[in-house]
């Protein structure tokens, strides 16, 4: 997968992800203050693989991450997963 391609995707995925956090302020709260945040795909594993690849990386800069992933559950469509 490109670099435009992991962007593009991720971009799509990060504005479902702004949506549900917007109506969630208390997330940025509890969940996400102070972090990086990845999101990762319900079903594109691709996706993930490239996006394990950048929690990799902020890990190493010393980064607090927090994977997004989304899931295929109307009621809870977004799992937060401190790494």
């Amino acid at each position: 997968m490109s670099k435009k391609q992991q962007t593009k995707k991720n971009l799509d995925l990060t504005v479902k992800l702004s949506d549900f956090i917007a109506s969630h302020p208390e997330l940025y709260q509890t969940t996400i203050s102070g972090v990086s945040i990845v999101p990762f795909s319900a079903t594109d594993q691709k996706l993930n693989t490239e996006n394990e690849k950048l929690v990799e990386g902020l890990l190493e800069e010393g980064k607090r991450v927090v994977k997004a992933q989304e899931t295929k559950n109307k009621n809870t469509p977004w799992e937060f997963i401190p790494v």
